[in-house]
């Protein structure tokens, strides 16, 4: 199989000897390498050929920024995300950031997109993975409970194994001890370097699945849903605890019978402990930008294009303007396609389902229990019985 690669690597002059660095350069062989001191959008940018030269809309940038990684310093690599608009149910969780904007795949509802846009147009791996293990310790040392780590929210968590290495160092230095472990989020597969590593059960790998069709169309770049669910298999067998995502689940035309087709092919070659469901929903940003945004054409703009935000608009604490939650479909639209997919789950499976960044609403609708959320980012369960309906 051969994996991706850059086309441009830019490495901060701090990061020139590292041990990652090394190796990224040792399978890039004849990729153009510029050095830089320093990590600013705009050095970098000017310091590319790939994206001083790319086109001007923002779409542009952010394609050509695919073909480019940038190697920077250990810098904020470790910190805690909490969702700013409470209403929108989703527990707070740590975040291990290896990368930022880590991902060469082109999904067309990524949110990546206008998270970092044409200001930030390339791929960040972070390296001096001995300072991020002692940022860690710190983090440890303070812990009361056992703590897991999410490496998957702002990139997919082994598509760059094989140039990084960065589950091969941290798989095992989680593994040795007793209170600290880690999430990674994934839809590649690519898992072979990490199938015989000591995780010792304190890695947990979850797959973004999506129906065959859906991938194909929207989730550009990335294995299809078979390579996928094969990768969740090897990785299940090798005694990871393995987890599924299913998200976003997109209404076309026909969806319950090709959803339940996936549903069913899911539990067939593997058993997840647990599955957290989503669908289409769009940061309001995001939404009102999408017709510069979508690559792939008329069909996802039609069926996103009645969207309204889920909330009323609300002034939070330290927000410069109201937030009116994500753009998405009705509560009520949202509710049946979830209770679909619960009742599919159910012919197979017992085990833990959560929704992702849902409503009060939701979750009471469908009786699911806001006091034990177990969504696959969680090590045990987070409580958030306080949640209300919003009136």
């Amino acid at each position: 199989m051969s994996y991706w690669k850059p086309k441009e690597i830019i490495i901060h002059q701090d990061v020139e000897h590292d041990p990652a660095t090394r190796h990224i350069l040792r399978q890039c062989p004849g990729i153009r390498v510029t050095f830089v001191d320093s990590g600013t959008p705009k050095n970098i940018i000017d310091h590319s050929l790939i994206l001083s030269s790319s086109g001007k809309t923002m779409i542009d940038k952010i394609l050509a920024g695919k073909r480019v990684m940038y190697i920077a310093p250990a810098i904020g690599v470790v910190d805690t995300f909490t969702m700013p608009d409470n209403r929108m149910l989703c527990p707070h969780f740590e975040r291990l950031k290896l990368a930022g904007n880590g991902c060469f795949y082109k999904c067309d509802w990524c949110y990546l997109k206008l998270t970092y846009r044409a200001n930030f147009p390339f791929i960040t791996v972070r390296v001096q993975y001995y300072k991020i293990m002692a940022d860690l310790e710190k983090r440890f040392r303070h812990a009361t409970v056992p703590v897991m780590f999410n490496s998957g929210e702002l990139a997919d968590s082994l598509a760059m194994e094989h140039l990084t290495r960065a589950g091969q160092m941290f798989i095992p230095w989680f593994g040795q001890s007793p209170n600290r472990y880690l999430f990674m989020l994934t839809k590649s597969d690519n898992v072979d370097d990490i199938l015989d590593l000591p995780h010792n059960g304190h890695t947990v790998i979850a797959w973004s699945m999506n129906q065959k069709t859906v991938s194909q169309k929207f989730e550009i770049g990335a294995p299809p849903f078979d390579r996928r669910l094969a990768a969740a298999k090897k990785v299940q067998a090798a005694g990871y605890k393995v987890r599924v995502r299913l998200d976003p689940i997109v209404p076309f035309s026909g969806w319950k019978d090709a959803y339940a087709d996936t549903v069913r092919e899911i539990f067939s070659r593997i058993s997840p402990e647990r599955v957290t469901v989503g669908t289409l929903r769009f940061e309001e940003g995001f939404f009102k930008m999408r017709d510069s945004l979508f690559t792939t054409g008329k069909e996802l703009q039609d069926l996103v294009g009645g969207m309204k935000p889920m909330f009323p608009p609300k002034l939070f604490p330290g927000a410069k303007r109201p937030k009116s939650g994500k753009y998405s479909f009705s509560e009520a639209e949202r509710t049946e396609i979830f209770a679909f997919i619960i009742n599919q789950i159910r012919r197979y499976s017992d085990c833990d389902i959560a929704l992702c960044k849902e409503s009060a609403g939701v979750w009471q609708a469908l009786d699911l229990d806001t006091s034990k959320c177990r969504c696959v980012c969680q090590l045990d369960y987070a409580d958030m019985s306080k949640a209300r309906i919003v009136e």
